[in-house]
């Protein structure tokens, strides 16, 4: 007797299908099978598998060959078949076979070729159990719980189908979907800050323009209006009849509100703000900090005198009224003294246009948005009650 961990159905007509093979004993040359068959008895919807007993031996490319079976028309007087079942193979092929009167009452009959996967009998057992003894079982397997979840939304994402399914999501009605919206925007969150604190010194600057693309939540952070990337790493204008000196800006976003642009231009948390000291307690800005700064005024300056070329007419791409400039660059660590500090905040304050944002600021709005949205639903009320 053996087991398959698949079952394939293959339909002969609208309303009967082929079934695998239900191997009941197996010698080194011989086998006993019961070939199953779907039907819809349209006397009674229960009655809804018949079969056949076969013998099969192994032909000489060792593969199993069905033995010539002799019709009980020949038959002589006083002949006939006698087949004994033993009690494990009868229990095997009941088993098997109340599989497929369950799998009918469910899906009727397949239609084209199907494949099912046979699940242990715990599995199987999960899967009827009542909701309350399943939220009892895997409170008390949360790692089991977990592991679960995650290979069924792998195989979700990774079905031809994956819409039909995630409808499934939308019946556990508005609270739930709040609920697993909100646990699925934390542990992002939490993933990018996991990643800034694993890499804040890294001075790869590509890395960083991959990791605010995944993390686009992160960068968006940056302004006081809904907004959305249009392209990394984008053409902005510039070039000459030779095609040469073109602008690439790292980020070119766009407000979904207003459909104006807005221009990143990204340097890397081990950048320095400040060069040396100029007079008592006044420090001059880094030529890497002063040199990004006019650098995305002048991608603001191309976008807008090359706006029509660059969009090809298609002014619902984004708009171009003064573009929101932001500079992402270092770390406010740095900034170790009042004098350091008072030097870099003068000037990102007075420069008009421009918004300059440190790496170490940006992840601690992260962070800050993290601690706001798991505060307990009470404390939230509370806070957002508060007149100013």
């Amino acid at each position: 007797m053996s087991t398959k961990d698949t079952l394939h159905i293959k339909s002969t007509s609208l309303h009967s299908a082929e079934c695998s093979d239900i191997v009941l004993r197996t010698t080194d040359t011989t086998q006993l099978v019961f070939r199953p068959m779907l039907v819809d008895n349209t006397n009674d919807k229960r009655a809804a598998v018949k079969g056949t007993f076969i013998f099969r031996r192994k032909g000489k490319k060792n593969n199993w060959e069905d033995v010539q079976s002799i019709p009980f028309s020949s038959l002589k007087k006083d002949e006939g078949y006698k087949l004994a079942i033993k009690s494990e193979e009868l229990l095997f092929l009941f088993s098997e076979l109340s599989g497929l009167y369950k799998l009918h009452a469910q899906t009727g009959i397949p239609l084209g070729s199907s494949e099912y996967i046979r699940t242990n009998q715990q599995f199987a057992e999960l899967s009827t159990m009542p909701q309350a003894q399943v939220a009892q079982f895997l409170n008390a397997n949360k790692s089991v719980g977990a592991d679960l979840l995650s290979k069924l939304l792998t195989w979700t994402v990774s079905s031809g189908n994956p819409t039909e399914i995630v409808a499934k999501f939308l019946t556990l009605g508005p609270d739930a979907m709040k609920k697993l919206n909100v646990a699925f925007g934390i542990q992002s969150l939490k993933a990018a800050l996991s990643t800034w604190k694993q890499n804040q010194h890294s001075s790869d600057e590509e890395f960083w323009q991959k990791t605010l693309s995944e993390s686009s939540f992160v960068l968006e952070q940056v302004f006081s209006w809904p907004v959305s990337i249009i392209k990394g790493k984008a053409y902005v204008g510039g070039k000459t009849v030779e095609n040469t000196g073109g602008s690439i800006v790292d980020f070119l976003m766009r407000n979904d509100l207003t459909q104006n642009a807005a221009l990143v231009e990204l340097k890397t948390p081990c950048t320095a703000l400040l060069g040396e000291k100029y007079r008592q307690g006044v420090y001059n800005l880094s030529e890497d900090l002063s040199g990004a700064t006019m650098q995305v005024l002048n991608y603001q300056h191309t976008l807008s005198e090359n706006y029509n070329s660059l969009t090809g007419g298609q002014g619902n791409l984004f708009q171009s009224f003064k573009p929101k400039c932001v500079v992402i660059v270092g770390n406010a660590s740095q900034l170790t003294d009042k004098d350091r500090r008072k030097s870099f905040e003068l000037f990102r304050g007075q420069i008009a246009g421009v918004s300059i944002i440190t790496y170490d600021e940006l992840f601690a709005k992260t962070e800050k948005l993290i601690n706001v949205l798991e505060l307990p639903a009470k404390v939230v009320t509370e806070v957002s009650d508060m007149p100013f």
